[in-house]
């Protein structure tokens, strides 16, 4: 046998979407056909990989019928096929892990390559250089593919095992790693939710959730994944921030794809328990220094492991992670006043909340046969949460609510090889989630109780409400490879089914404390200010089937040039509408049927080190399906409502009793869905240029342009007549209603969720990658951006029912977006120093170490500045509207720095096979201050005389609604202009430093 390291010829590309609708796009191709280094074709999947490469003679000439064989080093699972008649072969849908590929063909010697790591999603490029011989002679190639990735296009890198392994992760919440994917911005969550204000091509937490390839996305909301997961069952992350291919969709944002354990022919598996104490955990960052520092224990144990039941075969992998994490949150209200009114001392103190999550995955692989494999998967979650909601500040223990989350979670993979040349692949799940808030053993009996700047006590008005999911949804695709072709087309089906229902309490507010002494005593039982309930049935069932077909090519026109193109079709088909409601618009919903996504890109590869990439693409949106439930549940029927009686009104009634009938408003307020919708998409244009620094290091630079189209807004569209205008041109109504004020006076306000907002972002990307090579791995990248829309986001989890301030004039908005962060850098460094020296001391001291880095260094997040008063009369815009001649999102609070960092140490090992661990993790080490919300609420003249609220300035009801422009909305500030300054919130504020502690063994 003959051995070495051989350089490789890597004659390879990737493939990028573009799309020419100039004549220059002519130019670019004859360039392209003048360069001559041969390219490999690309296909993106999204659990499984690719092995391909060119097989040549040593003239360079391509060899047919050469047999090429992937063997799986840890599964046992091969795959073969023959070159064609250009020398290329293709070898997809192959289990994840690491491979050796040998090549045979008679008259030469078997090439055989080793530590072939095949990641998710990854085309890795193995190029084999026949030399003559006998087969009996082998050629070893060691090093594994080039650092450049040549078949690939997007954006987009795989977060490895290592790093899943070695990276800090107090929160114990995987998601919060996609912030370091190219591109992306966001703050991290402290419990298991998504990251937040997550920048995605310039769109506001845009990402499609999956495992597995699977589904993993909320329907009701932009932004949200459908069930919380543990890193204990992770083996990787695939990450695309742009440009996928056409087999990919439901966003204009980004992917992040978990991909699980999975068994293998060696016994392996995990055991670590960490605890984060109360001592080395920093005081909150901007907690007042009169509370108490809060008891935050974090506890957590987690194990896995998986083995053979059938040697290359059958094979086994289960999970199992449970998390205990104390969040509790002090109460301000003011415990002497109450205690002397008769409120026991055990409802003040802090509020004790508890996350108590259990995570559970098992996993079976079985190979069939060489032309069958199938994985199944099972998950479970469950988290009880007492004190999750109504908790700390004003609210008394009694006040709070309990949150109890489940989900449910099966996956199946089938993958059948019908021939050298056809591959079809089956996907199906059927996750389940169900929430609630629930009164807890402490919530009070109720009515729930609120006096004014006081205190909430005696019960909750946040118990009740339900949001239940499950997306039964099944995907086929066939690769067809023919020539210096693969074809792959598929089709997907998801059925949403929802249910959601609102919270149920009644709530009885008194201005004073005497006033809920007369109340409570006896002596006035109507001495309350006003009662509210929710009346009638909130619970709403409804059904929403989305699917979808594409159809793509990876055309290697020329060994230097690949060509992909492809075309998607989607239709998101909405629930039924209410025939009977009251607003016209609420009776019938639009679905559209083009929605329609070309993309279409080239690959070039210039030299041995470098490429040059290129892309454009449309990405439709899969719509929240609240865009639906809203109109449902607030269509105007009197179904239910949220009544409030003041004492004097017919039906209040005395105190303590519940309000359980009321009369529904006789003009109601509705939500409804433009009878011209569309659905959301992104035009996005890449181009990149990758370089080889050396074997292990590369460096990419990028530019980004995504241009948003049909996004939704929210706006007031039942107001006419205004009584004036202010002096920047916004139109002022009467709040009051009436046939002369209202456009149809049989309703109030009419909030019409709206199509036809634009977004734009322009961006450069900087990403630097130092594959795992003397102990060292680094991921970085830097992005310079700019994004700009004119409305804010609605339906989505952080931002969902944001209106425009001037209802007549979407454009008044267009400014900085509510994610427009110019400067972002993330990084992700793992470093196991190795060191060799003479003292046997030293060298156990200096070796057996593991570090993990986290960098996230940001500008700091926009804030709106507003008025603290109304201006236009709109009440749906009281919250957002904005001083006269003030732009949105004009201000911009501190920036972010954190670094986390993991140490591991391997204690001892047993066997050559157990390591015992320590470790030892921190998120913001440097205990930053990272606040990201300003008070920039700021006071505006609102009558001529500014203490006389009688007197013509905003109208309202104390001066008889006269208007005076030029005393309506001018800064009230000295001077006439913004402060330079704004106070920090509180509560707006990032992980202080936490650290925790643990141990572990590995085997």
């Amino acid at each position: 046998m003959i051995s070495g390291v051989i350089k490789m010829n890597n004659k390879k590309g990737g493939a990028l979407f573009i799309y020419f609708y100039t004549s220059s796009f002519v130019t670019t191709v004859v360039l392209l056909f003048l360069t001559c280094v041969p390219a490999s074709r690309a296909q993106s999947e999204s659990i499984n990989a690719t092995i391909r490469g060119r097989i040549s003679d040593p003239s360079d000439q391509p060899v047919a019928g050469a047999k090429a064989t992937a063997v799986n080093n840890a599964t046992g699972y091969s795959r073969s096929v023959d070159s064609a008649e250009d020398g290329y072969y293709v070898i997809a849908y192959l289990p994840l892990g690491k491979y050796t590929v040998t090549v045979m063909k008679d008259g030469f010697a078997t090439l055989k390559f080793t530590e072939i790591v095949l990641q998710a999603g990854q085309e890795a490029v193995v190029d084999g250089a026949l030399k003559l011989g006998t087969m009996s002679t082998s050629i070893e190639v060691s090093g594994g593919a080039p650092i450049v990735d040549p078949a690939r296009t997007n954006i987009s890198r795989t977060i490895s095992e290592l790093e899943i392994q070695d990276l800090p992760l107090t929160s114990r919440n995987p998601y919060n790693w996609i912030m370091f994917q190219p591109g992306v911005s966001g703050h991290p969550n402290p419990e298991l939710g998504i990251p937040r204000t997550l920048n995605t091509n310039g769109f506001v937490d845009r990402i499609n959730y999956q495992m597995d390839g699977m589904v993993d996305t909320e329907a009701d909301r932009y932004g949200l994944r459908l069930f919380p997961i543990s890193s204990v069952y992770v083996s990787e992350i695939q990450t695309v921030s742009n440009s996928f291919a056409p087999e990919f969709g439901g966003t204009t944002g980004n992917i992040y794809n978990v991909i699980t354990g999975s068994g293998t022919n060696n016994i392996h598996g995990m055991f670590q328990w960490i605890r984060g104490p109360v001592d080395t955990t920093a005081r909150p960052i901007l907690l007042p220094p009169t509370q108490p520092k809060p008891n935050l224990l974090m506890n957590s144990y987690g194990m896995n492991a998986g083995g053979p039941i059938k040697k290359d075969k059958l094979f086994i992998f289960g999970a199992y992670e449970h998390l205990y994490r104390a969040l509790p949150v002090p109460i301000t209200a003011n415990q002497a006043a109450l205690q002397a009114i008769g409120i026991p001392a055990s409802q003040f103190g802090t509020a004790p909340s508890v996350q108590h999550a259990q995570f559970l995955d098992v996993r079976g692989d079985w190979n069939i046969n060489e032309k069958n494999r199938v994985f199944a998967r099972v998950n479970y979650f469950r988290n009880e949460y007492p004190f999750n909601t109504a908790v700390g500040g004003l609210n008394l223990i009694a006040a709070e609510a309990d949150f109890r989350d489940r989900a449910h979670v099966g996956g199946l993979q089938w993958v059948s090889t019908i021939s050298t040349q056809m591959v079809n692949e089956f996907r199906f799940s059927y996750p389940y989630r169900n929430e609630k808030h629930v009164p807890g053993s402490l919530t009070g009996p109720g009515p729930a109780v609120t006096i004014s700047g006081v205190a909430n006590f005696n019960g909750s008005v946040s118990v009740g409400d339900v949001l239940a999911e499950k997306i039964p949804s099944w995907n086929d695709n066939v690769t067809y490879i023919r020539g210096p072709h693969t074809f792959k087309a598929g089709f997907g089906y998801s059925r949403i089914i929802d249910v959601q229902q609102g919270d149920s309490f009644t709530q009885y507010v008194f201005k004073t404390i005497p006033d809920y002494q007369a109340a409570a005593s006896g002596a006035n039982p109507k001495s309350y200010n006003t009662v509210n309930a929710v009346i009638g049935n909130t619970r709403v069932g409804y059904i929403s089937n989305f699917f979808n077909f594409f159809a793509q090519d990876s055309w290697q026109v020329r060994p230097s040039l690949l060509v992909t193109y492809g075309i998607r079709y989607d239709r998101f088909l909405s629930p039924d509408p209410n025939g009977a409601a009251p607003f016209p618009f609420s009776r019938d919903f639009h679905n559209p049927a083009g929605d329609v996504s070309p993309r279409l890109g080239l690959a070039w590869r210039l030299g041995s080190k470098t490429v040059v990439r290129a892309s454009w693409g449309m990405f439709y949106d899969a719509p929240p399906t609240n865009l639906w439930f809203n109109a449902l549940s607030n269509d105007g029927s009197g179904r239910s409502f949220n009544a409030s009686l003041s004492p004097s009104q017919a039906g209040s009634p005395s105190f303590p009793q519940p309000l359980t009938t009321a009369t529904a408003p006789a003009i109601p307020s509705v939500f409804t869905v433009t009878p011209n919708f569309k659905n959301a998409y992104a035009m996005t244009t890449t181009i990149q240029i990758s370089r080889e620094l050396s074997k292990n290091d590369a460096v990419t630079f990028a530019y980004v342009n995504t241009g948003g189209r049909q996004l939704q807004w929210l706006h007031n569209i039942n107001l006419v007549n205004p009584l004036g205008f202010l002096l920047d041109g916004r139109p002022v109504f009467d709040p009051r209603v009436n046939a002369g004020t209202r456009a149809n006076p049989a309703f109030n306000n009419v909030t019409l969720q709206d199509v036809g907002a634009s977004s734009r972002y322009n961006a450069l990307e900087i990403n630097y990658e130092h594959r795992f090579s003397r102990g060292l791995l680094v991921n970085a990248g830097y992005t310079y951006s700019h994004t700009i829309s004119d409305a804010p986001d609605v339906n989505g989890f952080e931002q969902n029912l944001v209106y425009v301030e001037d209802t007549t004039s979407r454009l008044r908005d267009r400014g900085n977006s509510y994610i427009n962060r110019p400067h972002a850098f993330t990084a992700s460094t793992v470093w196991s120093p190795r060191v060799k020296t003479d003292n046997t001391l030293l060298n156990r001291l200096a070796n057996d170490n593991e570090l993990g880095l986290l960098t996230n260094i940001s500008s700091g997040d926009q804030q709106n500045v507003t008025a603290n008063a109304n201006l236009n009369g709109d009440p749906l815009v009281t919250s957002i509207t904005r001083p006269l001649n003030i732009g949105r999102n004009i201000v911009r609070g501190p920036k972010v720095v954190q670094f986390d960092l993991r140490y591991t140490r391997t204690l001892f090992t047993f066997k050559e096979r157990f390591r015992a661990q320590f470790l030892t993790e921190a998120t913001n080490i440097f205990n930053h201050p990272n606040v990201t919300s300003l008070n920039t609420v700021v006071g505006v003249v609102t009558n001529v005389v500014p203490t006389d609220p009688t007197t013509p300035g905003c109208p309202t009801a104390k001066n008889n609604f006269t208007f005076d422009p030029t005393h309506c909305g001018q800064l009230a500030t000295p001077g006439g202009v913004l402060p330079t300054s704004f106070p920090r919130v509180a509560t707006a504020v990032l992980q202080g430093r936490i650290l925790d502690f643990g141990l572990g063994v590995r085997w």
